[in-house]
């Protein structure tokens, strides 16, 4: 199991060069709709992405998940 140091860099990273950013750009602060101006279908890829590098999203509930943050503490529940 990976420790919620690691699960946030895997995911910052992960999402970084999803939304074609720098790491540094994302923070867990950072609010998925209103700062990183994703859309629910660039989430749904985003998940997909998660799914393809061995990480458990089947539990993940977009509509209770606002930030960086609070995604990274859902994939740490489920690994």
């Amino acid at each position: 199991m990976l420790d919620n140091k690691n699960n946030a860099k895997i995911v910052i990273e992960l999402l970084a060069s999803h939304l074609g950013v720098e790491p540094d750009d994302v923070s867990e602060e950072d609010s998925l709709t209103t700062d990183l101006h994703m859309q629910v279908t660039d989430m749904s890829d985003f998940l997909s992405l998660l799914e393809g590098n061995d990480i458990n999203t089947s539990r993940i509930d977009l509509t209770e998940i606002d930030t960086v943050g609070e995604l990274i503490e859902a994939l740490s529940e489920t690994i």
